[in-house]
């Protein structure tokens, strides 16, 4: 078990490398998830070779750090990659709720708040806290209850106001939020020598960040980090001031036939970029796929991406949306 944990742990922190890498943006929000899972995970493995009470009980706080915060943050991302404005005090407000929350559970051994009573005991070489529960842990479930609630209303109001309408955007979203639930009730249910909520946890990472990187490479990044998602109901709106207003992605130009026409003519861009460069700019402009652009120069996906490469970094540009925000100069 104690092997498990360091797997679980290992895993964690190769994640948070792997975020570093995929996000481009470098999100602050999106790393401190993938952070508090590691911290969260390092709790547990440390819980499991402690070798006395206070080692134990500092461990056990120290996955709660990771625990307390991580719904928070996954509600964030959640929100995020739905491309609902909230405002900042709710955010602050939700934060001030989360901190209440841990110093509650970092109670254990100096009062009987939240464990009226803490031992620990060592099985096979694996160390695990017998736990008495005091008043106060009753809070801990519904603060996690209320954070999953929230997760799953968003999704819901989300795709019913068509904020996003792809079936595999929304899936993404609801495996990441619906595996923790599940995994979560099962354990409360269920007796068990490992939390399986640490397993559950990377997998709505792995969710979060392949529906993040799809974003990346396919929808919109903002400068600040935030996604603006385009949608099949009409245009969605930008988080950034200023921002260009996307349209459809089925193949709908974001900009018409005389404004491509102006940037692939002007002498700046013209001078800028290779005739197949052009060819291949005329068909992000229209915001065609990387498939779509391949099948219309008959080409290979590998030769339009390294051409998309070359006309990101002629433009010194890392997404779509600066892409489009640069351009719209030549208009």
């Amino acid at each position: 078990m104690v092997v498990t944990y360091g797997i679980v742990c290992a895993v964690s922190l190769l994640m948070v490398g792997i975020c570093l890498a995929v996000d481009r943006k470098k999100d602050i929000f999106l790393l401190l998830m993938f952070i508090s899972v590691f911290v969260c995970n390092l709790g547990h493995f440390l819980l499991s070779v402690a070798p006395s009470l206070s080692f134990a009980l500092n461990a056990n706080r120290l996955a709660y750090l990771g625990q307390v915060f991580l719904p928070l943050l996954l509600l964030k991302m959640v929100s995020d990659l739905c491309n609902l404005k909230y405002k900042k005090r709710t955010f602050l407000v939700l934060c001030a709720v989360s901190g209440a929350v841990l110093l509650v559970t970092l109670t254990p051994g100096l009062c009987t708040w939240y464990y009226n009573h803490v031992s620990i005991e060592t099985v096979d070489g694996v160390t695990s806290l017998i736990r008495d529960y005091g008043p106060l842990h009753l809070l801990y479930y519904f603060y996690l209850f209320a954070y999953f609630t929230l997760m799953l209303a968003v999704i819901i109001y989300a795709a019913v106001k068509k904020r996003i309408t792809s079936t595999l955007h929304v899936s993404f979203l609801l495996c990441a939020v619906l595996c923790n639930i599940v995994i979560w009730f099962t354990e409360q249910l269920l007796p068990r020598g490992f939390e399986f909520l640490t397993v559950s946890y990377i997998m709505s990472e792995l969710f979060i960040l392949l529906l993040y990187g799809i974003l990346q490479e396919y929808g919109i990044v903002t400068e600040n980090g935030g996604l603006v998602i385009a949608h099949a109901a009409g245009p969605a709106e930008p988080t950034l001031p200023g921002a260009l207003h996307s349209g459809e992605t089925d193949g709908i130009s974001l900009f018409s036939e005389v404004q491509i026409d102006r940037i692939c003519t002007n002498a700046d861009v013209l001078a800028l970029f290779t005739e197949r460069e052009l060819q291949v700019l005329r068909q992000l402009l229209i915001n065609r796929q990387r498939k779509e652009i391949a099948d219309a120069l008959f080409v290979t996906e590998s030769t339009i991406k390294k051409h998309t490469k070359s006309i990101f970094n002629k433009l010194d540009v890392t997404s779509r949306f600066e892409l489009y925000a640069k351009l719209k100069q030549y208009i």
